[in-house]
C-alpha cells in the first residue's frame, strides 16, 4: 500500500540496513574527495560517486549557487567524490525536494516522475560497491526503484544494474529485488520486512559469479551472476528505474521516499572495508527516528483517505446498510427465487438456501441446497430455473469444464440430481473456464461464457509466428445451448472473461467483461458492460491486420473507468416476483447494478435502447472495503451484495469467508440527486427530485469540495482497495486539481443547488462532495455511514435551446442530443420537465418550435480500441473514415464546413456541430446522431460520452491561467459601479458586503469576480430563482403579535432577522411562536429597472472585476 496516512511517526532509533553492491571496476575514479565533503569517510580509494544530502548546500555554495531551503526543489545534487559526477534534473516539474530538519537531511522523491540522472559515455565496469541510506514510504509504481545503471540504448535489467520493489502495494518494505547484466529476472534478496518510514542502509555485493545482500550487517539472500557480464554505467538514475518495453529506455518505477546518502565504489570492498563504511554510516544516522510518511507528490491536490475504511459507504442519502448475520464461505453468486427463497453459490461449489427466521428482513439461517463433492470446480455464474421448468426446480451453474444443471426431482427443496448442459471442450490452464450463465426467457435456451484460451497471448501465436486463434474456437465466446441440451452454437465472439451474464426485461442479453489491455495492449482497454448480439465480435483479441484481419471490434455499451475495476456480477433492477419491489426511486427500474470486484465498487448503470443497440451512462453508487462479487434485488426492494474477503485481484479464494450486505432505501421523502451538470462555464447545477431541506446545507460554499482530474471519481476518499498494477499506481500519481466553490444557492423551488465555481472547461472528470448536516435515524443494526453526498459529472452533453415565435422558452443542458435518451435520463428533474411539457404541449397544439443543440463531437477511433498507456502496437492502422448522419428532418451544421459535410478522416480533435429541428412534426423526429466507418457500414448510435459541451477544451485549464472578462460589461466603469452599489437608492450595501464593506443581511458578494455574467445577472434580476441556504427567508410570528419577514442569522444565541430594507431586528428564540419558511427572497424584484444599460454595465463591472489600481477607487462616503 502506498498511502502515507497508513503510518505514524515512531520515535525510535534507526535500525540500519546496509545495501552494499560490489560490482564492476570503474575507471577514472579520483582519490581526492571534494574539499567540502566529510573528511571522516574511512575509505576514499576508488570512490566513484558520493551523494551526501547533509553536504548538498556546501557543494552548491562551492559552485557559487544559492543555498537550498527546506522543501525547495533540487536541480543538481553535487558529487562529493571529486569526480564531478553530479546528478541533475533539467525539467523543473520532475525535480525532487530537499528536506532538512534537526536530525535528518535528505532528498525527497515524491513517487511521481521525480528523479535525478547522470549520463556518461562508454562507462562500464565489472565490480561495484554501492551504499544507500533511505527512508522508503511506499511502493507507488510497478518496479519502484531506488536507483539503476544502464547503457544509453538498453534497459537497465539487461545492460546494467537496478534495485527495486517489484510489483504490489504492501504495507511494509518486503522486497529488495536486484537484477541486471548477467542476472536476468527479478529476485528478492530481502529475508525480513521493515517498516515504511524507517531510515535504512542497504548494502549489496555483486561480483562476477554472485550477488549478495546485507541488511544491518547481516547477510540476506544471494543470487548467481554470469562471469562475463560487464555492467554499463552510462546512465545513472537516482530515484527510478530506466526501461521501456517496446521502445527506448526511459525513467520509470519512481521511488517514493527520502534518500540521504549514496556511495558508489569502483571495486568490490572486502569484509573489513564494508564494515568500516557501515560503522561510518551508523555514526551519521544512528539517532535518526522513523520519518513521518508523506503522500505521493504529484503536484496536485492531495487525496485524504477515510480512516478507518467504511464497510459500505452509499454515496446518496436515504439508504441504510445492514450485514446479514450468517457465516458463509466466499459467495460468488446470489439470486432470489420467485417464491422469495435466497439461493447462494459458494466459491467452493456448495449451494446454500438462506432464510429469514425472525422476519427482520435479514436472512439469518443457511442450509445446504447442494453439497459439492468434487463435481464443481471454480463455479462462477448461476441462473435459476424458470418457474415450472420441465426438468425440475434448481439452478444452472457455469464451472470449470462444464455448464451444469442442479435440480430437485423429489420436491424436498434440496437438489439431488446433476444434468450436464454442455461440456467436452479443451479446458484452459487458468483456474476458471466456463463462467456466466443465463436462461433465455423466450425459449429457455441456455447461454454461458467460455473464457479466452490465453489472456496474455490472445492470438495464440505459434513457434512459426502464425496465429492459431480463430472465431470458431470454443474459448473466448458466448455459447448458446438449445433448450433440449442436444446442440450448441457460438453466439458471440471476442469475449475475455464474462463473469456476469443476464437477460433484461426487454429480452436482451448482457454481460460484464474484464479489462485485458494490461496483457494485450488494445484488448479490452477497460472493464466493460456489453449488449451481446449474435455474430458480433467484442474485441478480445482485437482486430489485427495479420493475426485477425476479418473482424470488427464491437464497442462496449459502457466502459468502467479508470482501468482495473474488475467488473463481475450484476443484476437488473427488476422485481423478483409479481408482488416484488424494485430498489431505490421508481425511475431506477431497469437499471443495472454492477459490481467492481478489485476496488470494492457498486455501480448503477442506466440503459436506453435505441433501435437494436443501447446507450448507457453510469454513476458510482457505493464503495466497499471488501471485494464485491455479485448483487441481486430482494423481494422487499432491497439490494443484496455478496463480498469476498482478501485483497485484490483474487481475494481469499474458495476457502475464505465472505460477507453479505443488504442496502435498503429507507427514506422515500429524502431528496435524491437526479443529475449534476455544468450549467455554465463557471456553474454547476445539482438537481434533486424533492425539495431540499435547507438545514442540511448550512454554510455549504465553505464546506463543499469539487475536484477535477483525468482519474477523479465520486467518493475517491472511500476507496481502500487497489490492485497492484502500474497503471493503477499511475492513476494515483496523476494530479488532481481543486475547483473552488465561491457560492452555493438553492433555487426558489428548492429542487436545485447552484454552485459558482472556478472555470469548468477541461474535458476531465469532476467529483463533488457535500457534507450533510443530519441524516435519518439509523436502526441499531445499521452500519455507520459518513454523512455526505458524493457524486460526479463530466463535460459531456449538449447545450439546447427551444424557441417559439423567436422567443426562447427553455435553454439548458441535456445529457444527449437524442431527445428520447435525454427524456429518460432526466426523469425526476423539474428543470427538464419544463422542456418536456413544452414539447408535449406544442405537439397537442400543433404549434411548431425550433430546437437547437450545440456540441463538440469526439469522432476519433470509433471502432478501434484505445491502447494501454505505455504500450505500443506492432502495426499502424490507416486513418479511419467516419460518416455521421441524422434524421432527414434534422439539420446538422459543421462549423468548419457547410451543412452537407458529414465525412471525416483522421479526426484528432473535437468537432463543433449544431443540430436544428422543427418540433413537433407530423412524425416523431429522432435527433440522434449515428455513425458508420469505411471499415463497417453498419450504423451505430454515437455514444453520449462522445458529445461535449461547446465551451469545452481538450487541455485542462488547471495548467494555464484563463482570463474570463465578460463581453457584456465592455465599457463598464468600476468606480461608477461602486457608487451605485453603495448609493442609498439602490440599497445594495445595506444587505450585502463587498471586500469588507456593507451589511450582513444577505450573502457576501466579494467572490462574484469568480462567477460568470449570466448567473450573476440572473441572481440580481430574479432574486428568488436561487437562494443561498444560509440566507433563506422566513416569516416569524412573535408572542407579542409582531410579524417579521427576513433572513435569519444566529449570533450569540440571539436571532438576527434582516428585512428587505436592510434593517436587522434582534429577538430571543423563545419569542417565536411560529416560523414559516418562504420561497421568496427578501431582495425585491426589478431592482435594475430604474437604471440605464450603461449603469447596469457599471454595476456589473464593479461586481465581476477587480478594483482598478489606487488611487482610482473612490473613498467611502464620497
Amino acid at each position: 500500500m502506498h498511502r502515507s496516512e497508513f503510518m505514524t511517526r515512531h520515535a525510535k532509533s534507526l535500525a540500519k540496513l546496509v545495501l552494499c553492491f560490489i560490482a564492476v571496476s570503474i575507471p577514472g575514479t579520483s582519490s581526492a574527495t571534494e574539499p567540502w565533503a566529510d573528511s571522516s569517510l574511512p575509505i576514499e580509494k576508488d570512490l566513484a560517486i558520493w551523494l551526501d544530502a547533509s553536504r548538498i548546500n556546501a557543494g552548491i555554495a562551492a559552485a557559487n549557487g544559492n543555498e537550498l531551503k527546506n522543501k525547495q526543489t533540487v536541480s543538481v545534487w553535487p558529487d562529493a567524490s571529486g569526480n564531478g559526477r553530479d546528478v541533475i534534473q533539467s525539467d523543473a516539474s520532475r525535480r525532487p525536494r530537499f528536506i532538512t530538519g534537526d536530525d535528518f537531511q535528505a532528498v525527497r522523491f515524491g513517487g511521481a516522475e521525480q528523479c535525478l540522472q547522470r549520463t556518461a559515455s562508454q562507462w562500464q565496469a565489472n565490480e561495484l560497491t554501492v551504499f544507500v541510506v533511505a527512508a522508503t514510504y511506499s511502493n507507488p509504481d510497478a518496479f519502484s526503484g531506488w536507483l539503476s545503471f544502464s547503457s544509453n540504448d538498453t534497459n537497465d535489467y539487461l545492460s546494467g544494474l537496478n534495485i527495486d520493489q517489484t510489483t504490489g502495494s504492501p504495507a511494509t518494505l518486503q522486497v529488495i529485488s536486484v537484477e541486471g547484466a548477467g542476472q536476468a529476472g527479478a529476485s528478492n534478496l530481502l529475508t525480513n520486512s521493515h517498516r515504511y518510514g524507517e531510515v535504512v542502509q542497504f548494502c549489496l555485493r555483486t561480483v562476477p559469479g554472485s550477488t549478495t545482500l546485507w541488511l544491518n550487517g547481516q547477510q540476506q539472500g544471494s543470487r548467481d551472476r554470469a562471469d562475463n557480464s560487464p555492467i554499463s554505467l552510462e546512465n545513472f538514475v537516482l530515484g527510478a528505474r530506466r526501461f521501456t518495453h517496446g521502445g527506448p529506455p526511459e525513467p520509470r518505477g519512481f521511488f517514493h521516499g527520502d534518500i540521504a546518502e549514496v556511495l558508489v565504489y569502483s571495486r568490490g570492498l572486502d569484509h573489513a572495508e564494508r564494515e568500516s563504511i557501515q560503522r561510518y554510516l551508523e555514526h551519521q544516522y544512528a539517532s535518526v527516528p522513523d520519518q513521518p510518511i508523506i503522500g505521493i507528490d504529484n503536484g496536485g491536490k492531495p487525496l485524504a483517505r477515510v480512516k478507518p475504511s467504511i464497510p459500505v459507504q452509499v454515496f446518496r442519502p436515504g439508504f441504510r446498510v445492514r450485514k446479514l448475520p450468517v457465516d458463509l464461505p466466499n459467495i460468488n453468486n446470489i439470486r432470489y427465487r420467485e417464491d422469495g427463497q435466497l439461493i447462494a453459490l459458494g466459491y467452493d461449489g456448495n449451494v446454500w438456501k438462506l432464510s429469514d427466521s425472525d422476519d427482520d428482513g435479514l436472512a439469518d439461517q443457511a442450509d445446504l441446497f447442494w453439497k459439492n463433492q468434487g463435481q464443481l470446480r471454480a463455479p462462477i455464474g448461476m441462473a435459476l430455473t424458470p418457474p415450472g421448468y420441465s426438468k425440475g426446480n434448481g439452478l444452472f451453474i457455469a464451472a470449470k469444464g462444464k455448464c451444469t444443471l442442479l435440480v430437485d426431482t423429489d420436491n424436498d427443496d434440496f437438489a439431488d440430481k446433476e444434468i450436464i448442459v454442455a461440456d467436452g471442450w479443451n479446458e484452459i490452464a487458468n483456474h476458471v473456464d466456463a463462467l456466466g450463465v443465463a436462461v433465455d426467457p423466450e425459449d429457455e435456451s441456455v447461454f454461458f461464457g467460455l473464457g479466452t484460451t490465453d489472456y496474455v497471448d490472445g492470438y495464440l501465436i505459434n513457434d512459426d509466428g502464425v496465429a492459431e486463434y480463430t472465431v470458431d474456437n470454443d474459448h473466448g465466446n458466448i455459447i448458446k445451448v438449445a433448450p433440449d441440451f442436444k446442440s450448441r452454437e457460438i453466439y458471440s465472439t471476442g469475449i475475455r472473461f464474462p463473469v456476469g451474464l443476464h437477460f433484461n426485461r426487454q429480452g436482451d442479453l448482457f454481460c460484464t467483461d474484464q479489462e485485458g489491455a494490461t496483457w494485450l495492449p488494445n484488448g479490452n482497454p477497460f472493464d466493460e458492460f456489453l449488449h451481446l448480439q449474435k455474430g458480433r465480435h467484442y474485441g478480445f483479441p482485437p482486430r489485427h491486420p495479420k493475426h485477425l484481419p476479418d473482424v470488427i471490434d464491437e464497442p462496449s455499451t459502457y466502459d468502467y473507468k479508470p482501468q482495473h475495476q474488475s467488473t463481475c456480477g450484476f443484476c437488473f433492477n427488476e422485481p423478483v416476483n409479481a408482488n416484488g419491489r424494485t430498489f431505490g426511486p421508481e425511475r431506477w427500474t431497469g437499471d443495472a447494478f454492477v459490481t467492481g470486484y478489485s476496488r470494492g465498487k457498486l455501480y448503477r448503470t442506466e440503459l436506453v435502447k435505441t433501435g437494436e443497440d443501447y446507450v448507457a451512462r453510469n454513476e458510482l453508487f457505493a464503495c466497499l472495503n471488501q471485494l464485491t462479487a455479485d448483487c441481486c434485488i430482494t423481494p422487499d426492494g432491497g439490494l443484496l451484495v455478496a463480498c469476498h474477503s482478501g485483497g485484490p485481484d483474487w481475494g481469499s479464494g474458495p476457502a475464505g469467508r465472505g460477507t453479505l450486505f443488504k442496502i435498503e432505501y429507507a427514506q422515500d421523502e429524502t431528496a435524491q440527486p437526479v443529475l449534476a451538470w455544468p450549467s455554465g462555464p463557471r456553474e454547476v447545477r445539482i438537481e434533486f427530485d424533492h425539495p431540499v431541506d435547507p438545514e442540511q446545507l448550512q454554510r455549504l460554499a465553505a464546506s463543499i469540495d469539487i475536484t477535477a482530474g483525468e482519474f477523479v471519481g465520486a467518493g475517491d476518499s472511500f476507496e481502500s482497495l487497489w490492485p497492484g498494477y502500474a497503471v493503477v499506481q499511475g492513476q494515483h500519481r496523476t494530479p488532481r486539481h481543486d475547483i473552488r466553490v465561491y457560492s452555493a444557492q438553492l433555487t426558489s423551488d428548492r429542487h436545485a443547488l447552484l454552485l459558482a465555481t472556478d472555470p469548468l472547461d477541461a474535458a476531465v472528470s469532476y467529483a463533488v462532495s457535500i457534507p450533510l448536516a443530519n441524516s435519518p435515524d439509523a436502526s441499531d443494526d445499521s452500519l455507520p455511514q459518513q454523512l455526505q453526498l458524493d457524486l460526479a459529472f463530466n463535460m459531456t452533453g449538449t447545450l439546447a435551446e427551444f424557441k417559439r415565435d423567436n422567443k426562447v422558452l427553455w435553454s439548458g443542458w441535456l445529457p444527449s442530443v437524442d431527445l428520447a435518451v435525454s427524456r429518460e435520463w432526466t426523469a425526476g428533474s423539474a428543470f427538464h420537465d419544463q422542456l418536456w411539457t413544452l414539447l408535449d404541449e406544442s405537439k397537442k397544439q400543433n404549434a411548431n418550435g425550433q430546437l437547437t443543440m450545440n456540441s463538440k463531437l469526439d469522432l476519433e477511433q470509433l471502432l478501434r480500441p484505445v491502447v494501454q498507456p505505455g504500450s505500443k502496437l506492432d502495426f499502424q492502422w490507416p486513418d479511419e473514415i467516419v460518416t455521421v448522419d441524422v434524421n432527414q428532418n434534422v439539420t446538422l451544421a459543421i462549423s468548419d464546413g457547410d451543412a452537407s459535410q458529414r465525412v471525416f478522416t483522421g479526426i484528432d480533435q473535437l468537432v463543433p456541430v449544431t443540430l436544428s429541428a422543427l418540433l413537433p412534426s407530423d412524425e416523431t423526429v429522432s435527433t440522434a446522431i449515428r455513425y458508420s466507418t469505411n471499415e463497417d457500414s453498419r450504423w451505430r448510435p454515437l455514444p453520449p460520452s462522445r458529445s461535449y459541451l461547446p465551451w469545452v477544451t481538450e487541455q485542462s485549464s488547471a495548467d494555464s491561467e484563463i482570463a474570463m472578462v465578460p463581453e457584456e460589461i465592455a465599457g463598464g466603469d468600476w468606480n461608477a459601479g461602486y457608487e451605485l452599489f453603495h448609493h442609498a437608492q439602490t440599497g445594495c450595501a445595506k444587505c450585502h458586503t463587498v471586500n469588507g464593506k456593507g451589511g450582513q443581511i444577505g450573502p457576501d458578494l466579494s467572490n462574484l469576480i469568480h462567477r460568470d455574467y449570466a448567473s450573476v445577472y440572473r441572481d440580481v434580476t430574479q432574486p428568488s430563482f436561487a437562494i443561498n441556504p444560509d440566507y433563506l427567508v422566513s416569516t416569524l410570528l412573535l408572542e407579542d403579535g409582531r410579524v417579521l419577514t427576513g433572513s435569519i442569522r444566529t449570533v450569540e444565541g440571539k436571532l438576527h432577522v434582516g428585512d428587505s430594507n436592510g434593517k436587522t431586528t434582534i429577538i430571543d428564540p423563545d419569542e417565536v411562536e411560529r416560523l414559516q419558511p418562504s420561497l421568496k427572497s427578501i431582495m425585491p424584484e426589478g431592482l435594475l429597472d430604474q437604471y440605464s444599460p450603461q449603469q447596469i454595465r457599471d454595476l456589473m463591472t464593479f461586481l465581476l472585476t477587480h478594483a482598478p489600481a489606487e488611487p482610482e477607487q473612490p473613498i467611502d462616503g464620497r
